[in-house]
């Protein structure tokens, strides 16, 4: 290929030719044109300026418009001056770019017909200086791809195809060809890339993710928590023979339905081992307390007891805060057996007179108030209970950085400390790039670590509910001595997540917990060395994660940590009653262990199909904002002690106010601490400029007075009985509700004679109901209730609990006719 020629430098060395250099217009009356050469015309070898060759004919000169539909602009008269063109031309010319053209030979045919403006020296804003040329582009050969091609066969297909087009000569197809051998690479690579392409754009969509990581991070998008399953705990009753303690964590065994062991260990969290294990006491003398019973005609606890008498002064022995049980044990199997736990706030000792025996009086809280009768002929309170947490407790220690930068003593040091096992090393991975004065674009380092054995069972999460459970996590620094390695003291604590509401600092000593495993894929051997690189491995697993230093500190390299977390079944961890009966040899003591009560409260992480019915519509189901009268009772029942509440809007005379009527569960009575707590409640939901009172519930005590006629085949009495059941409820063993039980009337609920005529009717023994009298005391006074319902309002609450002792709470009377 040879070099392109620099004609400029050419022309400027010889003196045969010329060209025009440049033309300048006279800017004031755009008639006077200027042409300028690059060789000076006077220097040629035949001189344009002067002798017999002169160019001075004007009509040699032509100035047109490359436009076919512009006029030529005629040269009137043309002279030479110190080697520039002197022209000049009647009229100017317009906006339209032309073109000189000389007819001399003496012209360079390159550096002629020259384009130019009459109108350059006019103010622009557009740059006189022409486009650069360029070339149109090559004709483009498509060879016929596959372009659906995503896995190895269809890539090596597409790929020889390509070849065979594009060459045609090369006749080898064998396997070991190296051309082939190319092929089936780049077959793999680009199978392996559509195959990362296809995963991570499934990941991208909530119904396509298969990652549980994915998910959850969908799931906050939309302020959804995807909880991680709730432990397994339970109460063991001990039986012991000799007074002692049991420390934390000793184990309690019951056998799967698969003959596994299922495991719990004594103790709630483990904060009860570490760092100071905490020990259980038990006493003998508490085994079983039977109740003391004042007189033969009162051997029934009410439901809704707080308090109990025992027989013996065990003061020195229960302490308030302590959890014992009340359990009855009839003999009649047809009588059910009660088991219900109470927490004591009040032991003291007292005697009866009477019968002159020691007896303690044993009080507990009003949450824990009885919900059934119990028998205190065969009933015992057990003194030795014993929480327990479902889950086995292991232990593993783990070194940000590489081995390298531990002696040979410190590793051995730690080895023999985690059970001669080789320990394990945090993963490193780049984080976020870090913008701070002095750390422009620093990239900043992760660390993760996987909880060995969280593959197969679940890290064990604590709390009240699954959503605000945390997970049982001791995480620990430690110390070298010189000899040993030791606890440090300094813990980091867990956090839900790094950024947040309580986004952590940079110098917070916390960690989260991250779905999926990190471990080692692949390595390679190298003389002298193994290269591993460790790399998200799988979706099951729990991951420790660090801070990057931007949110929660990043762990100095060569850190040892000590982890104790404790795996779980999740729900596999529920037993029934009666079958934690081994328990681990503790020193000192013969012990016999149950669980009176079923396990009921162990919950698997939630699973995708889970999340994706709730998580969308999650935010709709609990807001925090009060509209409509609606919106302020269900806010107000949000507080456990709340049954029902009921509100309405009212004009106070500047705007209106909602005004909110609680029904307190388990009483009638609105206390004035309650009262204000649910007014703080609602002051955070209500809306701006409208306020919020909180009201008593108004009852409709009504007194009811009813005509039956009974069945001739039926006994007066026992319909009656039967009415006063059905609509009464039961109290008692078994209770059972009844028509006018509290459950069943709220805020406005009317009373339908249809309904009421309805469970009368349903009654075995009734013919008809004749008729319906009823008052509502202070409103109005008997009359036929001939209306088909009747409303009692928007805040009042019908009530009807045919108490003797409080006629003012409603009344029911049951006359009936007829019978045998």
């Amino acid at each position: 290929m040879s070099n392109a020629p620099d004609r400029l430098e050419l022309l400027k060395q010889q003196t045969r030719v010329t060209g025009i250099d440049f033309i300048f217009v006279d800017t004031i009356g755009q008639q006077l044109i200027n042409v300028n050469f690059l060789v000076p015309p006077g220097s040629l070898d035949e001189s344009m300026v002067s002798g017999p060759k002169e160019l001075s004919d004007p009509a040699r000169i032509r100035i047109y418009s490359p436009a076919s539909d512009v006029p030529d602009k005629p040269v009137t008269s043309m002279s030479w001056s110190d080697g520039v063109l002197r022209l000049s031309v009647n009229t100017p010319g317009d906006f339209t770019l032309y073109k000189l053209y000389i007819d001399d030979e003496r012209i360079d045919p390159f550096y002629n017909d020259v384009t130019f403006d009459f109108k350059a020296g006019c103010p622009s804003d557009l740059d006189c200086k022409p486009a650069n040329h360029e070339c149109p582009p090559e004709e483009w050969v498509d060879f016929p791809v596959d372009y659906l091609a995503r896995d190895f066969n269809s890539y090596k297909q597409a790929l020889l195809e390509f070849a065979t087009a594009r060459y045609p000569h090369w006749p080898d197809r064998l396997e070991a060809d190296a051309g082939v051998m190319m092929a089936e690479l780049m077959s793999a690579m680009g199978d392996e890339m559509a195959y990362y392409q296809d995963r991570v754009s499934r990941e991208a969509y909530l119904e396509s993710a298969t990652q549980r990581r994915s998910l959850r991070r969908h799931a906050r998008l939309v302020d959804y928590t995807l909880h991680d399953g709730l432990a397994a705990t339970a109460w063991i009753d001990v039986i012991t023979n000799t007074a002692g303690s049991i420390p934390a964590g000793t184990n309690v065994q019951a056998k799967g339905e698969s003959g596994l062991s299922i495991l719990f260990e004594i103790g709630h969290r483990l904060t009860d081992q570490f760092p100071v294990v905490k020990n259980y006491t038990v006493h003998q003398d508490i085994n079983q307390l039977p109740a003391h019973i004042w007189d033969e005609d009162d051997t029934c606890l009410p439901a809704g007891s707080t308090e109990i008498y025992v027989e013996g002064e065990w003061q020195s022995l229960l302490d308030p805060g302590k959890w014992v049980l009340l359990q009855t044990k009839p003999a009649n199997p047809a009588q059910p057996r009660r088991s219900h736990l109470v927490r004591l706030v009040e032991i003291k000792n007292d005697e009866d007179p009477v019968q002159a025996v020691k007896i303690t009086r044993l009080v507990w809280e009003q949450e824990q108030a009885t919900p059934f009768e119990l028998d205190l002929t065969v009933l015992t309170v057990h003194g030795n209970m014993l929480p327990a947490t479902a889950g086995e407790t292991l232990v593993t220690y783990f070194i940000t950085g590489g081995q390298s930068n531990f002696n040979q003593a410190q590793y051995s040091a730690l080895r023999q400390l985690n059970g001669l096992v080789d320990p394990a090393f945090a993963v490193e991975r780049i984080g976020r790039s870090i913008k701070k004065p002095g750390k422009e674009n620093e990239e900043s380092i992760v660390f993760l670590f996987t909880l060995p054995g969280s593959e197969e069972r679940s890290v064990v999460r604590i709390g009240a509910d699954a959503q605000r459970a945390k997970p049982d996590i001791w995480l620990e620094e430690m110390l070298y001595d010189g000899s040993t390695w030791n606890a440090s003291g300094l813990l980091w604590e867990y956090t839900t997540s790094f950024v947040g509401v309580d986004s952590a600092d940079p110098g917070d000593s916390c960690f989260s917990l991250e779905d999926g495993s990190w471990r080692r894929v692949v390595s390679y051997q190298r003389p002298g060395q193994e290269i591993i690189h460790r790399d998200y491995a799988s979706n099951n697993g729990t991951t420790i994660r660090f801070g990057d230093g931007e949110f929660g500190r990043v762990p100095v390299e060569k850190t040892v940590f000590k982890v104790v977390y404790r795996l779980g079944n999740g729900k596999w961890d529920n037993v029934a009653a009666d079958t934690l009966i081994t328990i681990e040899k503790v020193p000192g003591l013969s012990l016999t262990v149950t669980n009176p009560l079923p396990v009921t409260n162990g919950m698997d992480p939630e699973s995708p199909a889970e999340m994706l019915q709730q998580a969308p519509d999650a935010f709709k189901a609990v807001t925090y904002r009060a509209v409509r009268p609606e919106d302020y009772a269900e806010a107000a029942e949000r507080l456990e002690w709340i049954q029902r509440a009921g509100a309405t809007f009212r004009w106070t005379g500047s705007w209106l106010s909602a005004f909110v009527s609680p029904d307190p569960r388990g009483t009638t009575l609105l206390k004035t601490s309650r009262k204000e707590a649910l007014l703080n409640h609602l002051n955070r939901f209500r809306q701006a400029g409208r306020e919020v009172y909180v009201n008593k519930p108004v009852y409709a005590n009504l007194d009811i007075e009813i005509e039956i006629c009974a069945a001739p085949n039926a006994f007066a009495g026992d319909v009656k009985g039967r009415v006063l059941v059905a609509l009464l409820g039961k109290k008692g063993i078994n209770p059972k509700p009844g028509y006018f039980s509290a459950d069943q009337f709220t805020f406005g609920s009317p009373l339908r004679r249809s309904t009421l005529e309805a469970a009368i009717q349903s009654v075995p023994g009734v013919k008809a109901v004749e008729s319906i009298r009823m008052r509502r005391r202070g409103w109005f006074d008997w009359k036929l209730y001939e209306e088909f319902d009747y409303d009692p309002g928007p805040d009042c609450i019908i009530r009807v609990e045919n108490d003797p002792l409080h006629p003012e709470r409603g009344s029911l009377k049951i006359n009936i006719h007829g019978g045998s």
